[in-house]
């Protein structure tokens, strides 16, 4: 289904029991070259402090909510579904090669804080990585969880060496004008790797020229098992009532557990946390108690940073006897998000007089396009992708979330605020 700039498919109803996948992929394609500075010309001062951390992931949470609220603003009757961190850490690449205007302007749009000069993102970005990896190989046996970064960069180009030292994991070259082909089929090759074959294709043959010089990838995935898994037994087919009213048919998961049920005042929100084995990461859904068309922008245009790690804090402390039935769907989107991303600050990436002058010493680099895609799977099993608020009641009393009606839905790693994918669920059938 094509509306306005951005291409969505239709979401469609799970057909298996098979474990929660989840999986995105951003890539940044840009035509022409790269000025100088190596990001400030002193890289060897590079400070990776956990204050410098903590910022970058408030400044990802700050414009993941954004992202999200610009998306549905353009789509408000359609099924959502991306990875801000997987947009965010792309946009990071093209942050790290750019200088002067496009470089302000990008810092801006990012929340990249004022205190901080782009070699303290960098020592930011770099320290979070290496976390990534600790907490993988910490959580290996409860959930999958990864993240890569990948530049591909014509080899007529003049990378500097300070750039190939900084982001050696990240850099490939490639042959844009001989070997074309080649070289898609190099990009999807490794963006299958990095998603466990679940998005194979996301360039067709036609997506790059031989005017490209660079590409940025970056590709997302989550694997895990709910903590309290559904009966397939129990899952039968209901109504789910949209936006506008009408009852649409759609399987139902029924479980009654212990889970973190409370209602957001500020939001005037239902909220629900499903969590995954390890504890670490959450499906979080937040259902308006308005049923009208317009009530999921209205909860999203409310929902704050602040408003989010509130809702988090409280769900180590909240604990109810929930009666909770979720739709089983799977959802598989490519967006263009050109449109959105100007909307968002970013336009200056798209005009011809773009500054990428960090990678070589050639002026002209600009970006050409934005395309993200992503999948989910939510089933059965779990999925492959203070104190002012009232709770609905004590530990010991059965309460119900019966998500029947349109509803927004945040992958959250709980410790760090940081939101890997989200979504809006408005139909079974959009």
């Amino acid at each position: 289904v094509r509306r306005g700039t951005a291409s969505v498919y239709n979401t469609t109803m799970a057909r298996s029991t098979s474990v929660l996948v989840l999986v995105s992929v951003l890539v940044l394609m840009l035509v022409h070259p790269a000025v100088l500075q190596c990001v400030t010309g002193d890289d060897a001062n590079m400070k990776f402090t956990e204050d410098n951390r903590l910022q970058l992931l408030d400044s990802e949470m700050q414009f993941s909510l954004e992202l999200l609220q610009k998306v549905n603003s353009l789509h408000p009757s359609d099924n959502i579904f991306l990875s801000p961190s997987s947009v965010y850490n792309a946009l990071l690449l093209a942050y790290f090669v750019s200088a002067n205007h496009t470089e302000a302007s990008m810092k801006q749009a990012l929340y990249l804080p004022e205190n901080q000069d782009k070699l303290d993102t960098l020592g930011a970005y770099q320290l979070e990585k290496y976390y990534q990896k600790l907490r993988a190989f910490k959580n290996s046996l409860n959930y999958q969880l990864s993240s890569a970064n990948r530049m591909f960069i014509s080899n007529e180009q003049n990378v500097r060496p300070c750039m190939m030292k900084l982001f050696n994991d990240e850099i490939e070259m490639a042959d844009f004008t001989n070997n074309l082909t080649a070289t898609v089929g190099r990009i999807n090759s490794w963006v299958s790797g990095e998603t466990r074959n679940n998005i194979n294709d996301l360039l067709s043959s036609d997506s790059l020229t031989s005017n490209t010089n660079l590409v940025l990838v970056n590709a997302a995935y989550f694997r895990g098992l709910w903590k309290n898994q559904f009966s397939p037994s129990d899952t039968k087919e209901t109504e789910f009532k949209t936006a506008n009213g009408t009852n649409v048919p759609v399987m139902m998961m029924s479980i009654e557990s212990e889970f973190s049920h409370l209602l957001e005042e500020k939001l005037e929100a239902d909220v629900l946390e499903l969590p995954y084995e390890g504890d670490n990461i959450s499906l979080f859904i937040l259902m308006p108690l308005d049923p009208s068309p317009t009530a999921i922008q209205v909860l999203l245009n409310k929902t704050d940073t602040n408003i989010l790690r509130d809702i988090i804090n409280r769900t180590y402390t909240i604990s109810n006897q929930v009666s909770v039935a979720i739709p089983k769907f799977s959802s598989d989107q490519s967006l263009e998000l050109t449109p959105v991303l100007e909307s968002m600050g970013i336009g200056d990436l798209f005009e011809s007089s773009a500054d990428l002058s960090t990678l070589t010493g050639a002026p002209g680099l600009r970006l050409d396009s934005v395309i993200h895609k992503a999948k989910i799977t939510v089933d059965e099993e779990g999925t492959e992708a203070s104190a002012a608020t009232a709770i609905f009641a004590n530990r010991f009393a059965v309460n119900s979330f019966i998500a029947n009606r349109p509803f927004v839905y945040f992958l959250l790693e709980k410790k760090l605020n940081m939101i890997l994918f989200v979504g809006v669920f408005n139909s079974p059938d959009t």
